[in-house]
């Protein structure tokens, strides 16, 4: 993706905003998950943190703009935290190990959970990724059904990946990545 479309000056005011759903870093990437309450958001978070990947944050990410890149990271009261409905919020890094959180990450990849139907009609053979408006910025990412079943977290590492922004982190971090 162009610098252009991330141009972060876009925004007339670059400060410091949060927006709902939540932030993952997997593959070196940052990937906003977002939705309607009830679309298993955090429930999808916790199962990509049991397969290795790094939860930033829940509920109301925050973030701000820094070399023409929207980073974001929790807020302090939230840091940690992840709400699953059912039990309550839960403290990651103490029940899961300090490698399942990370401090902060730039948004490369949106994600956006849907109980739209039409969203269901969708090519067997497959579709690039949509462009998405976030924060006055256009980032890449995919509407996923959840109508019928809750998003895998196999089909967001699928995501991510085919989206091709893995090599592109691992050029610039050296990690390996899948072909």
């Amino acid at each position: 993706m162009s610098t252009s479309s991330r141009n972060c000056r876009l925004r007339p005011d670059p400060n410091l905003t949060t927006r709902h759903g939540v932030l993952m870093a997997m593959y070196g990437c940052g990937v906003f998950l977002t939705g309607d309450s009830g679309t298993g958001k955090s429930e999808l978070a916790l199962r990509l943190i049991r397969r290795g990947h790094a939860l930033v944050a829940d509920d109301a990410p925050a973030f701000e703009c820094h070399a023409n890149r929207w980073i974001g990271r929790a807020s302090d009261a939230l840091h940690g935290r992840l709400q699953l409905r059912g039990i309550g919020v839960i403290n990651v890094p103490s029940l899961l190990g300090p490698a399942a959180i990370q401090a902060s990450t730039p948004v490369d990849l949106l994600i956006e959970l849907t109980r739209t139907p039409e969203t269901d009609a969708r090519p067997l053979s497959g579709s690039r990724p949509r462009s998405f408006e976030f924060l006055g910025t256009t980032l890449p990412g995919w509407s996923i059904p959840v109508d019928a079943a809750p998003a895998s977290p196999e089909l967001i590492e699928t995501a991510v990946l085919a989206a091709g922004l893995h090599r592109k982190a691992a050029e610039t971090t050296g990690a390996a990545t899948w072909n």
